[in-house]
């Protein structure tokens, strides 16, 4: 049976990273050594190592399969947004559709896909962050997100993604994404994401920024 979005092999929720483990998949075909054929739609954004240089762009290697066979799906579903308005122009060029890149996927090329990135070391982002920001964010953190999001959100075995480490300019529009209902969440996290200020996403951006290093 296919396995589509959300329908649990685990009983834990994907709360906040269901939320953070954005694929954001490239237009433009590219072969390199490593990543499988099924992967080419992905590589010009995420590479085959899935370590993105881009701080609008997640790393997504090294989040666990699971979750990111459930990104794909939620794409195929368009239960997540297929262009995020911040991608509308890439070099004076359209953004990628990412419902469009997957909607003839097979369950067996999204396994493969999620498999091979899943595979790959995981590599925080070089960046700076405020302080004062991380340290407000370890609170909300603690008391909203550390449920689902262990060890900070490093930890991939939560099938949640990982948001340690992360880019915060991605962070940041992937959690207002979730406040305004954007994007597919359970019912938990959508209760925390909707109490959350514009300062409040900040700081949680901030604290992951810096759990990543």
């Amino acid at each position: 049976m296919k396995r589509t979005k959300l329908n649990h092999r685990s009983s834990r929720p994907l709360a906040a990273a269901t939320v953070f483990g954005a694929l954001a998949l490239a237009a433009a075909p590219m072969v390199l050594a490593g990543a499988p054929d099924s992967a080419e739609s992905c590589l010009g954004c995420h590479g085959s190592d899935g370590i993105s240089s881009d701080p609008d762009t997640p790393t997504i290697s090294g989040a666990s399969d699971f979750f990111l066979e459930n990104q794909l799906f939620l794409f195929q579903s368009e239960e997540r947004p297929c262009v995020a308005d911040l991608f509308a122009q890439v070099d004076d060029a359209p953004a990628a559709d990412h419902c469009a890149l997957v909607a003839d996927w097979s369950e067996d090329t999204i396994v493969e896909v999620a498999a091979h990135y899943a595979e790959q070391p995981f590599q925080p982002a070089d960046q700076s962050w405020d302080e004062a920001q991380a340290q407000a964010g370890a609170a909300i953190h603690d008391e909203g997100c550390a449920r689902c999001h262990a060890d900070g959100g490093s930890d991939p075995a939560d099938d949640a993604g990982i948001l340690a480490g992360q880019w915060q300019p991605y962070l940041v529009r992937t959690m207002t994404d979730y406040r305004e209902g954007a994007r597919f969440q359970p019912v938990t996290m959508e209760r925390e994401m909707q109490a959350l200020s514009d300062e409040d996403i900040q700081a949680l951006a901030a604290y992951y920024a810096s759990q990543g290093q």
